[in-house]
């Protein structure tokens, strides 16, 4: 082991506590999760070491509560700010995150938006009626700037943009409403990098987390993952800035990613925060109109 691991590890006990489980060779170690400690109520561990840490990838998960991610996420929420600088200084260069450098992302060709395009073109009236086939209002469409185009790679696609909180375009989801088409085409920026509309999030209220765009312009307050669970940068987003609750909606057929995420988020300063909406199978967000606090599950 070679004396910058061996300081990280110690590191890690400072934080952690020592670990219950060792393999030195393999330089993965497991410690008594902090996470598991806040559900079950523990002041210390349960003496189970679920939380593994591989020194080799710098990465940690529990196999009790499923919480993962980068080792540098890990010590962001448990360390003080005295151990989160020793680690930037000690962690090999290769898992610090080099300056990349994009090109500007802009709208697809021929991008319009609904309230400026003529409404007897026929694209036009195709793409409209998909969107109200949706339940989606001209309320909606004009909030989140919904547009289409039919040029380019994108062509004959409802086109929703994502804003970042300075107001510049980071994203944008391309839904085709032709049918023989495949369903959405994205741009090429790592989903993992940007912050859906994050221009638009209050984080002084409750947030809803949700799959995807067309399920977030039925709720208050919603923040897009782009999937089913919430990358290092979102998760950094909502430990540190959110001062509500943070409830999660996603659709039935996939309870339990919606019980995953519960149990990856519900810790530290989150804990007892965090709510999870339970969907009949058949349902997803946009069908409750409204009527979600009725499907609040409590988590045993």
């Amino acid at each position: 082991m070679d004396d910058s691991v061996d300081a990280i590890l110690d590191l890690l006990k400072d934080i952690l506590d020592k670990p219950k489980k060792v393999q030195d060779t393999k330089l993965q170690y497991g410690f008594d999760c902090p996470n598991c400690a806040d559900i079950k109520g523990l002041d210390k561990g349960d003496n189970k070491g679920n939380l593994e840490i591989n020194l080799n990838k710098f990465v940690y998960h529990c196999w009790s509560c499923g919480i993962s991610g980068a080792l540098g996420m890990l010590i962001d929420i448990y360390g003080n700010k005295k151990q989160k600088k020793i680690y930037d200084i000690l962690k090999p260069e290769e898992f610090k995150k080099p300056d990349v450098v994009r090109n500007i992302l802009r709208l697809p060709e021929g991008f319009v938006r609904f309230e400026d395009s003529n409404s007897r073109f026929i694209p036009h009236i195709e793409a409209y009626k998909y969107l109200k086939t949706r339940g989606i209002t001209d309320e909606m469409i004009s909030k989140y700037n919904i547009g289409y185009t039919v040029n380019g790679d994108f062509a004959y696609r409802i086109i929703v943009p994502s804003y970042d909180k300075e107001g510049l375009l980071n994203y944008f989801v391309a839904r085709s409403w032709v049918p023989r088409k495949l369903k959405y085409k994205n741009p090429t920026v790592p989903k993992d990098e940007i912050i859906f509309n994050e221009g638009k999030i209050d984080w002084n209220k409750d947030v809803y987390l949700v799959e995807g765009v067309f399920d977030s312009f039925f709720l208050d307050n919603p923040i897009v993952m782009l999937g089913k669970r919430v990358s290092p940068l979102l998760f950094d987003k909502l430990y540190n800035n959110s001062q509500g609750n943070i409830i999660i909606c996603i659709d039935g057929d996939a309870w339990s990613d919606a019980l995953k995420l519960y149990h990856e988020l519900n810790g530290g300063r989150l804990y007892n925060k965090i709510k999870i909406v339970k969907l009949p199978k058949d349902k997803d967000v946009c069908d409750l109109r409204g009527k979600i606090d009725e499907y609040y599950y409590e988590v045993r």
